[in-house]
């Protein structure tokens, strides 16, 4: 019994590692990293704040990263239309350059 009361304290610690908001950066050719809404949408997007957002703070920064740069580098991401719909009659933007962001 101790071991689940123990448990159940140490937990909600556990969670705490997490972030609430991140957010996906490119890197231009001279090095300058800028803020890519369109690139953090692909991860998971609140559009009130810029952002992916989760008000537990579960974002685990190393998955964020790895999205960013899967997206961003490895597979290109898509504009989106006024309507919210990926644009994909043209050819997946990629960037030479990506990653996450998730201040504190």
């Amino acid at each position: 019994m101790h071991a689940l009361s123990l448990l159940a304290l140490l937990l909600p610690l556990v969670a705490a590692d997490g972030f609430s908001q991140c957010n996906c950066q490119t890197a231009s050719d001279n090095g300058v990293w800028t803020y890519d809404p369109v690139l953090t949408h692909w991860a998971n997007f609140d559009t009130s704040v810029g952002g992916c957002v989760d008000p537990s703070a579960n974002i685990d920064g190393d998955t964020w990263q790895k999205l960013c740069i899967e997206a961003g580098v490895t597979n290109g991401y898509y504009a989106f239309d006024f309507k919210g719909a990926p644009i994909t009659n043209v050819p997946a933007m990629k960037v030479a350059h990506a990653a996450g962001k998730c201040p504190k």
